[in-house]
């Protein structure tokens, strides 16, 4: 994996390693954040999506996962949250990414850099030209954090299983990210 580990204010992407499947698990429990991200609190992963993870990591190869890290200089490292990508459509050169961060670690520009370091990487190292998001239109606070980021709203589409939630889908493009200091 190519991935650096070029710290931004502290922070820096690693692929996820067997004592991180823990917080990964805490990060997939937390009502209010699945609540925030999913529109559902009880939107956990199964058992089985959990093992299979769980091998994944073991195996050294859960292809797009990154955890996030915050370097402290008195306590070491602290996994914070993690940061991923998917669906590559390598024609069109775009990107799917969703990042969750464990919430005592919200408001503290973690994100920010978390999602600077990851367009990075899939930007000048995988030569893709676009990434894209979803978020629910509720979710001001990471609606503000995609904005900060370069994000723009693209589309709005409402939850087929759920009317009453509509999803912002944001993107950005490579050209605009190359102008940003983030």
């Amino acid at each position: 994996m190519a991935i650096s580990y070029q710290f931004l204010n502290k922070i820096y992407l690693r692929p996820p390693k067997a004592c991180d499947v823990k917080h990964y698990v805490s990060w997939w429990n937390e009502s209010f954040s699945n609540y925030l991200d999913l529109g559902s609190v009880t939107g956990t992963p199964s058992k089985s999506a959990v093992s299979e993870f769980t091998r994944q990591v073991q195996d050294g190869y859960v292809p797009g996962w990154f955890t996030i890290m915050l370097w402290d200089e008195y306590i070491g490292d602290i996994r914070v949250g993690y940061i991923r990508y998917r669906n590559i459509d390598w024609k069109k050169k775009r990107v799917e990414i969703a990042i969750r961060l464990g919430r005592k670690y919200w408001g503290k520009g973690i994100g920010k850099s978390a999602i600077g370091e990851l367009l990075a990487h899939l930007f000048y190292e995988k030569g893709l030209e676009e990434a894209w998001l979803s978020v629910a239109s509720f979710n001001q606070r990471a609606i503000r954090l995609y904005e900060k980021c370069g994000f723009t709203e693209l589309n709005r589409k409402m939850d087929p299983t759920k009317p009453e939630l509509t999803w912002i889908i944001m993107g950005i493009h490579r050209s605009k990210f190359a102008k940003l200091v983030i």
